[in-house]
C-alpha cells in the first residue's frame, strides 16, 4: 500500500511540473493558504437590484442607518441598500462616480462624470443643492475628513486636474489644489497634513500638503494605468493595483521608493488595507486576490479567491460592530435583469 502510494503521489508531483518551455509560475500569484484553513473572505450573500444596468462604481456608507450606497453609474442612478435590500434609487444622475455620508449634517454627497457635486438629506434623499465644477470637470472620488470637517473631490481632466477642498456647511468650493492631470484614488493622512493622490497620466503619486499648498510627485514605473490606492498609515506604506495588467505595487509614503511588485489580479479598481490582520484586499476582474503583509517591506499572496464571472472591481470593506464585510459589484447578472452585490465576510 505505502509504495502505491509512493508512486501515486510521484505521478501527481510530473503532473504539477511545467511543460517544458513554459515558465513556472510564481509562488505569489497562487494561493498559499494551509489545508484545512478558512478562506480570508467567504460569500454570505448576494444582493438583488432588480432593474439596475451597466457598470457600477464607487460605493459609500450611511453609518447612521447602517445603509451602502451604491454608485450605479451605467443606470445613472444611487442606489440605497438596507439589511441586504435594494430600497431606494436616487434617479436622473449623470454617470455617478462616488458617494460620501456626512455625519452630524446627514448629508449624502455623490459626484458624476458630468462635473457635477450634489448634496442630498440622507433622510429623505431630497436634493439640496447642486455644485457644478463645470463642463467635462468629471467630479470623480469623494472623501470626507472627520476632523477637518472637509469634503475632498477629485475632479478635472488632462492639465484641469485637480484636488477641491469643499465646506459641507455652505456646499461651496473653499481651496483648489492644481495637479496637471485626472486624479484618480487619494488618501487622508490622519495624523498629518499631507494627500496622497494616485496620477496614472504622469505615471506618478502627487503628494499634497494641505497646510502650505505644495504639491510634490513622485514618478513610479509602470504608474501608468493605475487606479487604486490604500494607505498603511502606521507602517508608512503606500498600495496601488494596475487595471492590466495585473500587478500589485507597495510604495514607501515616506520617500516615494518603490518597495516590491507582486502578481494581482486584472481590473483593481479599489483597493483595501486591513489594519487589523495586516492584509490587502484586490477585488478585480472575477477573483479577489488577498496579500498578506509580513512586515512593511514584505507581502506574500495568501488567496486567489474566485466570485464568478462577471464581477467588477468596485468594493467596500467595512468594519460595523458586530462584523467585517467586504462589498463586491456584479453588474447584469441576475437572470430576470438587473445586477447584484456581493458581500463577503472577512475571517481571521
Amino acid at each position: 500500500m505505502r509504495f502505491a502510494m509512493l508512486i501515486i503521489a510521484g505521478l501527481m508531483a510530473a503532473l504539477a511540473m511545467p511543460l517544458s518551455g513554459e515558465a513556472p509560475a510564481q509562488q505569489t500569484s497562487v494561493s498559499s493558504l494551509d489545508p484545512g484553513s478558512m478562506a480570508p473572505v467567504t460569500l454570505r450573500t448576494r444582493i438583488a437590484l432588480p432593474g439596475v444596468y451597466g457598470r457600477m462604481d464607487h460605493y459609500g456608507w450611511d453609518r447612521k442607518r447602517g445603509r451602502l450606497i451604491v454608485s450605479a453609474l451605467g443606470n445613472n442612478t444611487v442606489e440605497i441598500v438596507d439589511s441586504w435590500k435594494q430600497v431606494h434609487s436616487i434617479t436622473g444622475l449623470e454617470h455617478p462616480q462616488a458617494s460620501v455620508y456626512v455625519p452630524g449634517l446627514d448629508r449624502i454627497v455623490v459626484s458624476s462624470q458630468s462635473g457635477k457635486l450634489r448634496f442630498f438629506d440622507a433622510g429623505s434623499y431630497a436634493l439640496i443643492k447642486t455644485l457644478d465644477f463645470g463642463a467635462e470637470a468629471n467630479t470623480d472620488n469623494v472623501r470626507y475628513d472627520g476632523s477637518a470637517k472637509q469634503i475632498y473631490v477629485a475632479y478635472g481632466e488632462r492639465e484641469h486636474g485637480a484636488l477641491a477642498v469643499v465646506d459641507p456647511v455652505t456646499m461651496d468650493r473653499i481651496q483648489e489644489f492644481p495637479l496637471g492631470s485626472h486624479p484618480e484614488s487619494f488618501q487622508l493622512e490622519r495624523d498629518g497634513a499631507k494627500i496622497f493622490v494616485n496620477l496614472p497620466d504622469q505615471e506618478a503619486i502627487g503628494v499634497v500638503d494641505r497646510k502650505t499648498g505644495a504639491v510634490a510627485k513622485w514618478k513610479i514605473p509602470g504608474n501608468t494605468n493605475n487606479h487604486s490606492l490604500a494607505f498603511d498609515e502606521t507602517s508608512r506604506r503606500l498600495f496601488t493595483a494596475s487595471l492590466q495588467p495585473g500587478r500589485l505595487s507597495v510604495v514607501d509614503a515616506e520617500t516615494g521608493r518603490l518597495v516590491v511588485n507582486l502578481p494581482c489580479v486584472q481590473g483593481v479598481d479599489d483597493l483595501w488595507f486591513d489594519g487589523a490582520r495586516k492584509r490587502i484586499y484586490a477585488p478585480g476582474s472575477g477573483y479577489v486576490d488577498v496579500f498578506q503583509q509580513e512586515d512593511p517591506d514584505h507581502y506574500k499572496a495568501i488567496a486567489h479567491v474566485p466570485v464568478g464571472a462577471g464581477a467588477g472591481s468596485t468594493s467596500l470593506h467595512l468594519k460595523t460592530r458586530t462584523q467585517d464585510s467586504l462589498y463586491m459589484s456584479r453588474p447584469n447578472m441576475l437572470p430576470q435583469g438587473g445586477s447584484e452585490i456581493l458581500l463577503f465576510y472577512v475571517n481571521d
